[in-house]
């Protein structure tokens, strides 16, 4: 990919158990977590660039200090120009403001989320706390302990259990655990009424907003079993599945935001300035002590100042052609 094509920004969905890198209307991954290092090396992999802005996409209940914690982990990792926006603009975004009146079910890992969208406007919401993957973690967790008597087992490891059974009937008919099977079945039991409750609010947005569509999003909308419950339950509007609803939405933004020239400009002063330090690695036995100390003088100036004073970049590039055209001569 050449640096004029190179869009600045990288979109981040944030979520409390896992977050999505995307760009361009793609999802590049998924990663356990929130590491913004990790996901700033996910993205000059995926570009072979260097890659020093994003767009992050975060819950909208978050505090205050809790996104000024995003912003400072996300500076430490690397990340220059940081644009926050919430995860209900990232869900407008995504789509569009001629979607009509499209009802989204964020089914999350920590809370589920009810918007009612009209024409991109956000016109109601509700917050379920209780219903959400850590709430089917719970509940599973105490099943296990009550059918195989596991009272003296710490309940966060028995939770960490459940998680990994969960996750692992998403796509298997049973697995064995502790030389017992527990199969799809024995857990869609334990999480349908929980899901019911999420239904009740669903059916009551409906009656009142008649929404042409429902989108569920979120991690638990990826669930097979989720998919199957909610797909048998009769909510008189047509519903889609749509886990990376969100991940597109903020990658939208970026992509919007990577349209600004000077934002390409400053990522293409910074790549240079990568690759000056390289001919510095490569010139070093050949400097002497004076030359070395001024060449990696201007360089520490011109990333202090990043995106880089082009006049700096100038005076370096100059000067290291100097000293080839020198060495050259010397070696006629």
């Amino acid at each position: 990919m050449t640096m004029t094509s190179l869009n600045v920004n990288v979109g981040i969905d944030a979520g409390s158990h896992t977050s999505k890198l995307a760009y361009d209307d793609k999802v590049i991954a998924a990663l356990d977590g929130f590491n913004t290092l990790e996901l700033r090396e996910q993205a000059e992999i995926f570009f072979d660039e260097p890659v020093f802005s994003c767009v992050i996409a975060l819950p909208d209940s978050l505090t205050r200090r809790e996104r000024d914690d995003v912003i400072f982990n996300a500076k430490r990792s690397g990340f220059r120009n940081i644009n926050i926006i919430t995860a209900h603009e990232a869900m407008r975004d995504a789509l569009g403001d001629d979607a009509g009146r499209v009802l989204v079910y964020d089914f999350g890992a920590s809370k589920s989320d009810i918007t009612m969208f009209d024409g991109g406007e956000v016109i109601d919401n509700e917050i379920i706390s209780d219903v959400s993957g850590d709430e089917f973690d719970e509940v599973f967790a105490q099943w296990l302990s009550d059918r195989f008597t596991l009272d003296l087992i710490d309940k966060k490891i028995l939770r960490g259990h459940a998680e990994k059974i969960k996750i692992s009937l998403s796509s298997n008919e049973f697995v064995v655990w502790r030389d017992v099977h527990i199969t799809a079945d024995d857990l869609e039991r334990l999480i349908h009424f929980t899901i019911k409750r999420a239904a009740h609010t669903i059916e009551r947005f409906i009656a009142c907003y008649e929404p042409s569509r429902l989108v569920m999003t979120g991690g638990c909308a990826d669930t097979p079993i989720v998919r199957k419950i909610f797909g048998e339950l009769n909510l008189n509007v047509r519903t889609d599945f749509d886990g990376e609803l969100i991940a597109r939405g903020v990658a939208s933004k970026a992509r919007e935001l990577s349209k600004d020239t000077h934002g390409a400009d400053r990522v293409s002063k910074a790549a240079r300035l990568r690759e000056l330090r390289g001919e510095l690695i490569e010139l070093e036995d050949m400097l002497t002590r004076k030359q070395k100390d001024r060449l990696y003088f201007l360089f520490r100036q011109a990333e202090g100042i990043l995106p880089g004073d082009p006049a700096i970049i100038t005076l370096m590039e100059n000067l290291i052609k100097a000293i080839r055209d020198e060495e050259l001569g010397v070696n006629r």
